[in-house]
């Protein structure tokens, strides 16, 4: 069962999604909010899993919202304008509901939050499991997958997607996300920022020159002029001569 609120300051907007969560028997309905506010007093005191969101709300916008919160549940953007769309995957939406939209749309996006939240369930076992190892959710081809982080060599922003490489895949995973909320999502003491566009695994690291790094796969990456303090800091801890 996946407990779910809603978020829209139009209150037909409230009554219309309130009657699809209704029909969908895995959906809990725990409140209806017509501001940030109220839903943040919500999430304060309730069990969440899932968020409805409309992105054009007054004072405080969806997007705004869900980025302020430290540890946001599953997101649905809700919206009239298309134009949103890629900024709301920005902040790893689940998916984005273009008003009007339909009780089968509904049914669909519902579908994908069960999803993904089974895979994020997977992905805590297996983190609580001493021989799985920890892992990294994304969205690629249209599905939700569990990366191994111990298999992860570097991350190369693109735009507004991110290519994965990894030791067990021929070919990079591909996601929509950025930079930024990729290194906060992984742990600090085994992936390192170098550019604008790399993030590296640490223990993949096989020698370090100056303004770039090699790959124990013989990659060569770029070192940012902005990231190469923290890079160095981490070189003289383990004292890794320079090439």
């Amino acid at each position: 069962m996946l407990r779910v609120i809603a978020i829209d300051d139009e209150p037909l907007a409230l009554r219309q999604i309130a009657a699809y969560i209704s029909k969908v028997p895995f959906l809990q309905q725990v409140a209806l909010c017509q501001s940030a506010v109220e839903a943040q007093h919500v999430l304060d005191t309730n069990e969440v899993d899932a968020i409805f969101c409309d992105i054009n709300m007054p004072d405080l916008s969806g997007l705004d919202f869900v980025r302020s919160l430290p540890a946001p549940p599953l997101v649905v953007f809700t919206t009239a304008y298309s134009e949103y769309a890629i900024e709301g995957f920005k902040v790893e939406a689940v998916d984005y509901l273009l008003k009007p939209y339909t009780i089968r749309e509904f049914t669909e996006t519902a579908e994908r939050l069960r999803s993904r939240q089974q895979l994020l369930q997977k992905a805590r076992g297996a983190e609580q499991s001493e021989d799985a190892g920890d892992v990294l959710c994304v969205r690629a081809d249209r599905m939700d997958i569990a990366l191994p982080l111990k298999a992860v060599r570097y991350i190369q922003g693109m735009g507004e997607y991110l290519r994965i490489y990894l030791t067990d895949r021929p070919r990079p995973v591909i996601t929509l996300a950025t930079m930024k909320s990729m290194e906060e999502r992984l742990p600090a003491d085994r992936f390192m920022r170098i550019h604008r566009s790399n993030i590296v695994a640490l223990a993949a690291i096989r020698e370090v020159g100056r303004g770039y790094l090699v790959l124990t796969d013989g990659t060569q990456l770029s070192v940012g002029d902005n990231y190469r303090h923290a890079l160095d800091a981490w070189v003289a801890e383990r004292g890794i001569v320079h090439h």
